[in-house]
């Protein structure tokens, strides 16, 4: 494994002190992991999703992130242990297929991804922090969900952001 740099040996330290936690403050943590998302998806139009400020991610690119990785490295993993079969190794996102969809159709998936989330100890080797138990993955996703929900507030304070607020349909 590579040396760590400082952010990332503070992402092990924050992982592994949360791990020290029961399995039911964990839940309780991802419960407010998908809250604390929804929240800073709510209203978004599709106009504000597709706004790309420079050359950062646009909203809907952030969320085929988040997307690829709960579905490929989180949900998928901890299932393919459930039968005893081992995990793929965490690799580079592929969203394709997602590019048509709809901010709520992404936040939809997101959702119940995010709800998917289930019980099972293990060691799980994550390329930059390494292994990685069930906790520590647990740990580990609200970090990295939140990282991206900063994301996605600083893409929305961006100067050219659209100011349009998504309309209820009746």
């Amino acid at each position: 494994m590579v040396p760590r740099d400082e952010r990332t040996q503070q992402a092990l330290t924050y992982v592994r002190h949360q791990a020290t936690k029961s399995l039911a403050d964990l839940r309780v943590l991802l419960e407010r992991t998908a809250a604390d998302c929804g929240r800073c998806l709510g209203g978004i139009s599709e106009e504000q999703a597709r706004f790309q400020p420079g050359d950062e991610w646009s909203i809907n690119e952030v969320l085929d992130h988040l997307i690829y990785a709960t579905a490929r490295q989180i949900t998928e993993r901890i299932c393919n242990l459930a039968v005893r079969r081992p995990p793929r190794r965490f690799t580079a996102d592929d969203s394709s297929g997602r590019a048509m969809q709809t901010i709520e159709k992404r936040r939809q998936a997101l959702a119940r991804l995010l709800d998917e989330v289930v019980v099972i100890v293990s060691a799980l080797p994550h390329p930059s922090l390494g292994p990685l138990n069930l906790k520590e993955l647990i740990a580990y996703h609200r970090l990295h969900v939140m990282d991206h929900v900063q994301q996605i507030e600083k893409i929305k304070a961006e100067p050219g952001y659209p100011r349009v607020r998504a309309t209820q349909a009746s």
